[in-house]
């Protein structure tokens, strides 16, 4: 199977992030996108007529003049049991994310999944109480369901940090690392820095439990958003 994991950056690109969505709808089961606005969920819905959508946002938070929101895609022949989301920390109007996840059955297993979107501020991405509060909501929130557990997304997090340490303690496989991938951001996202700011090479991660069979993390260095796609591929 193969999951995509993004951050569209509210499809700023265009048609190069609506060309990447519908080449990789072809050979892809499960989307997970942050940063999707309500009009842009529509698109996407269109988009891919064979998948079905799940949407979390929250209509009053609007983020630099987009409503926020967070969505998972599915082939049509999987099932969602349930899905919804769970809010990692306090939420403002210029810091807004959350853990939308969904549970699916998938050759009669039990899979669960999470797509992050972490806190962004402050822009260091380096460990505050709040991101070490947020690794601890998603892993207390997944720790007890039986099953697989595919966590991924943008976390707004550097490698170094305790907050992405205290998920590999919790068990999981940081992916990021262990295929030793040289970044998930790009240089649309450098060419906002302003005077003496640092390129930030990360903030983007995929975990697995030890019950998902992996067999590939590719990250394509393409420019459809100031973030990088996190291409997984796995068996149940």
């Amino acid at each position: 199977m193969r999951i995509i994991f993004l951050n569209c950056w509210y499809a700023k690109t265009k048609k190069v992030f609506f060309d990447f969505v519908k080449e990789n709808s072809l050979s892809t089961d499960i989307f997970c996108f942050q940063e999707v606005s309500p009009k842009l969920f529509e698109k996407l819905r269109r988009l891919l007529p064979k998948y079905h959508g799940v949407y979390a946002t929250e209509n009053k938070m609007e983020l630099l003049g987009y409503i926020y929101g967070q969505a998972i895609f599915v082939q049509r022949d999987l099932v969602i049991i349930s899905s919804g989301k769970i809010n990692l920390y306090r939420q403002v109007i210029n810091d807004v994310g959350y853990m939308q996840y969904a549970d699916m059955r998938i050759n009669g297993k039990m899979i669960y999944f999470a797509n992050i979107h972490g806190k962004a501020r402050p822009g260091h991405k380096k460990d505050t109480p709040a991101r070490l509060r947020q690794s601890k909501l998603i892993t207390d929130f997944l720790k007890n369901k039986p099953g697989s557990k595919i966590i991924g997304g943008d976390f707004n997090l550097l490698p170094e940090t305790k907050s992405i340490k205290l998920i590999e303690a919790a068990g999981y496989k940081n992916l990021i690392k262990d295929f030793a991938i040289q970044a998930t951001r790009n240089k649309l996202s450098w060419e906002s820095l302003k005077k003496g700011e640092e390129k930030q090479y990360f903030a983007d991660y995929v975990f697995v439990s030890p019950e998902v069979k992996v067999k590939n993390l590719s990250v394509p260095n393409v420019e459809i958003s100031d973030h990088l796609p996190m291409v997984l591929d796995f068996e149940v």
